[in-house]
């Protein structure tokens, strides 16, 4: 049997909005604390609070993009 080891997890959360988000993507389940992981046009990875409204907003923005 094959275990998924999660690759990317956070531990803590950005506390304000952040600019230039250039896509998301949501941490494994097996993480400890659920989170949407921003991606910046400079490429950083910036951890948010999926429940906290803005990133919502972020999230519903981002996608419409595509």
């Amino acid at each position: 049997t094959a275990y998924s080891t999660p690759t990317e997890c956070c531990y803590d959360y950005v506390q304000r909005a952040i600019r230039h988000a250039q896509s998301f993507y949501e941490t494994s389940s097996s993480c400890s604390m659920p989170a949407v992981v921003f991606v910046t046009a400079s490429g950083a990875e910036i951890c948010a609070d999926p429940k906290k409204p803005w990133v919502k907003k972020h999230m519903k923005t981002l996608r419409r993009k595509k």
